[in-house]
């Protein structure tokens, strides 16, 4: 376990680091996953709202200082970004028991990044839209409401789907399958290869 070679106690203070860093990282995303899922249960599954929970957090936070709502409610929209992310990542697009242009550790084809690049930017239109959803309250009366709330919801033939909270019942059920997956497999190691390369 200890490093040899003659920087040892330096390799062996940054691996202890990094895992202490990973302790808190994780800690610090079971909070803000676990905040994310009681807010949505809490403000948008639930009719009319028990609480604003966040939003009124975001706004008790702007009363403190000018922008520290506002950093706050950046976080977790981030936050939910890269969770996106990750799970375009591991999964890539993935129908039923194939992947297309799925990324391999160290075998990555360009147009398989080129896709997953798009897949990731065409899901956070669909980020913003959600977080403009989660956080009525606290963006009303801004341009992202407007456009992601009030006009998105009104359009013919899909504003049942904002009616009947399809994508909020959804977001807490793959979370939760989710959940139950990582508790009954464990998180499965990747292989230590490093980066993505590209082959060509």
């Amino acid at each position: 376990m200890y490093p040899q070679g003659e920087k040892a106690e330096t390799n062996w203070a940054l691996t202890v680091l990094g895992y202490l860093a990973k302790l808190i990282l994780g800690i610090l995303g079971l909070i803000v996953s676990i905040a994310w899922v009681a807010h949505i249960v809490i403000y948008l599954l639930i009719n009319p709202p028990l609480s604003p929970f966040l939003n009124e957090v975001f706004i008790k936070l702007d009363d403190i200082w000018g922008l520290l709502g506002t950093v706050a409610f950046a976080f977790f929209c981030f936050y939910l970004l890269l969770a996106v992310i990750a799970g375009a990542m591991m999964l890539g697009l993935r129908l039923v028991f194939i992947t297309i242009h799925p990324m391999k550790w160290g075998a990555t084809l360009m147009n398989s990044f080129l896709f997953n690049v798009g897949l990731i930017l065409l899901c956070s239109i669909s980020v913003i839209q959600f977080c403009s959803t989660a956080f009525a309250y606290y963006a009303q009366a801004t341009a992202a409401q407007e456009i992601f709330g009030h006009t998105l919801q009104s359009l013919r033939g899909i504003k049942y789907l904002y009616k009947y909270n399809v994508f909020q019942i959804g977001f807490i059920a793959l979370a939760g399958l989710t959940f139950v997956y990582y508790a009954a497999f464990g998180w499965r190691r990747r292989k230590p290869s490093g980066k993505f390369q590209l082959s060509n």
